[in-house]
């Protein structure tokens, strides 16, 4: 089996449909947010229905379909709070939130002789948890997570790899290493190859979108960087 792995859309569509373009893949694995930030959440969502079987709720899709905040980072919180009421608020229909309640805050399987852990964040803290080098560490010797193959979140936006366990695809939609391409997973469980990758895409299309529907300069200065 090939599992696409993909986390943080953020309503980037144009990026989704890029990257369905050039990627074979029997299932998605998906480890949350496709929402807020970007201009095209109904697409997105309709996408992720389409495709994608294991869906993880990240903060801001929670944030979204339970009207709170979703506790992002100091850097991010105005454009996201503004960018929630003002785009995704307005723009999601009741079909749309439907989609959203499809998703699961934590999830464990078992596919292809593979016991697999997904979350957003982190095993301790599923929709918050920021997880980079030394949680990575104490979440590789934790003797209760010992059981699963692979832990797979994200939330960070950064692709990073831990002993060929724990894994993060980093930003499918906004990635915020430096590189302004969309970063993915392919996993390939019959020879339990991990394979990074990094896309382009129409990202003038976005910028156009998100001019169209955001008035305030402040705030679109603080978001177009994020899309190259």
């Amino acid at each position: 089996m090939r599992l696409l792995v993909i986390s943080d859309i953020h309503s980037n569509f144009e990026a989704l449909k890029a990257l369905d373009r050039i990627v074979q893949y029997d299932e998605v694995i998906f480890l949350g947010d496709a929402v807020n930030y970007g201009p095209q959440p109904i697409e997105t969502l309709q996408w992720i229905k389409d495709n994608v079987k294991y869906r993880t709720m990240g903060n801001h899709d929670n944030a979204v379909l339970n009207g709170v905040e979703p506790k992002c980072s100091p850097k991010t919180v105005d454009i996201a709070l503004y960018t929630m009421e003002n785009i995704t608020g307005r723009l999601l229909d009741r079909a749309s939130k439907d989609i959203l309640n499809t998703f699961k805050i934590r999830t464990e399987i078992e596919l292809d002789g593979f016991r697999l852990l997904m979350m957003h964040g982190s095993p301790y803290d599923n929709l918050f948890g920021y997880t980079y080098g030394k949680e990575m560490e104490r979440i590789g010797e934790d003797p209760d997570l010992m059981k699963f193959s692979k832990i797979m979140l994200g939330h960070t936006h950064f692709p990073s790899l831990y002993n060929s366990r724990i894994i993060n695809p980093g930003s499918c939609g906004m990635p915020r290493d430096g590189n302004p391409n969309p970063s993915y997973l392919i996993m390939d469980m019959a020879k339990d190859i991990l394979e990074f990758r990094r896309f382009k895409y129409e990202n003038e299309k976005v910028k156009q979108l998100l001019k169209e529907l955001v008035p305030d300069k402040d705030i679109l200065e603080k978001l177009l960087p994020y899309y190259g």
